[in-house]
């Protein structure tokens, strides 16, 4: 798996694995999001915080794709929030057991809580673009996205305090991504995704803030 994967998935995803900094692009996201409503022809956009923002341009969608494109930001908001409290990502919930995803998003959650590795809510900006969705059947679609990630990953030295905090990852990515996503239980959950395009130190997708 690439660097650049590795480091999307460290965000709590949006790679095979997810890679975006929520730390970086594959994957990260507050609880307290505002409610999204999607429209036929405009841009949708939930803030998680004022660093990140998931928004979607996918128009003349069905209510079939209105719910990929639903469940896929609330996923990647729990994926930034997993950034910030790794020990509580609630993995069974983004992603289908046994995935890629999932079992890269386990490995990766379980390696920033035992190296005390977090983000800070306005450090580093967030940035996805849920650009279309492709229906392949009625479980399975992919999701093409475009991400801008320069969250910053933080070495925590001591947990209950910020005053021997260093910087362990300050790179800036951005992505165009394609992710598989299939419905499980309900939920429209992530199990693999790949790069078509990424660029190191620039945003590609375009963002005007």
């Amino acid at each position: 798996m690439s660097n650049f994967f590795m480091r999307y998935l460290r965000y709590g995803v949006p790679l095979i694995a997810l890679a975006t900094s929520c730390g970086a692009p594959s994957d990260e996201l507050t609880f307290n999001t505002v409610t999204t409503t999607f429209a036929a022809s405009a841009s949708t956009t939930t803030t998680i915080a004022p660093s990140e923002r998931v928004e979607s341009v996918v128009a003349n969608s069905s209510d079939v794709t209105k719910r990929v494109v639903s469940d896929f930001s609330l996923i990647y908001e729990q994926r930034a929030q997993c950034g910030r409290t790794p020990e509580q990502c609630p993995i069974a919930q983004m992603a289908v057991k046994g995935s890629p995803l999932f079992n890269s998003l386990t490995t990766i959650m379980a390696e920033r809580v035992v190296g005390h590795l977090y983000t800070r809510v306005d450090a580093g900006k967030l940035r996805v673009r849920i650009e279309s969705v492709e229906m392949i059947d009625t479980f399975r679609a992919t999701v093409h996205t475009c991400i801008f990630d320069s969250v910053v990953l933080f070495d925590s030295g001591q947990i209950d305090s910020a005053a021997d905090d260093i910087v362990f990852d300050d790179s800036v990515i951005s992505a165009f991504m394609v992710w598989n996503v299939q419905l499980d239980q309900g939920t429209w959950k992530w199990v693999s995704s790949t790069a078509t395009q990424r660029k190191i130190g620039a945003d590609i997708c375009g963002f005007a803030n």
